[in-house]
């Protein structure tokens, strides 16, 4: 079994869940931090609720990483999700990551380079 990498931590807000991710990414990293967020949104029990992904520390992953992201967001827009913040501060970062998940494409997503105006935004939205 391959070691993971790429470190994360999910922390619980009210409404909004916040995913902060560090380093680089393997598919044993990514499937760790899924599997949480996962289990964190079914303890919700069907409520709503917002994501705030904060991606400024991350230097990327592999591939499968990215298929991993997508099958996540698949899952997530049959969820009660209302919307979802990132905080990306790399431009290349952010067109891999719009380039590989297309199922992120129907949801309410907004970018941002800092995390109090993200979380503004997602206190905003119903």
């Amino acid at each position: 079994m391959a070691t993971k990498h790429g470190e994360s931590f999910i922390s619980i807000d009210g409404d909004i869940i916040t995913v902060k991710a560090i380093g680089a990414f393997n598919l044993e990293g990514i499937v760790k931090v899924i599997t949480e967020l996962e289990l964190i949104i079914d303890s919700f029990c069907q409520k709503e609720f917002k994501l705030l992904f904060d991606y400024s520390q991350t230097d990327g992953g592999t591939p499968e990483v990215f298929d991993k992201i997508n099958e996540c967001n698949v899952w997530l827009n049959s969820q009660n999700m209302v919307a979802k913040a990132i905080i990306i501060n790399s431009p290349t970062n952010l067109a891999i990551l719009e380039s590989r998940t297309p199922a992120r494409n129907s949801q309410n997503t907004k970018q941002f380079n800092d995390k109090a105006s993200a979380i503004a935004w997602l206190k905003l939205q119903s």
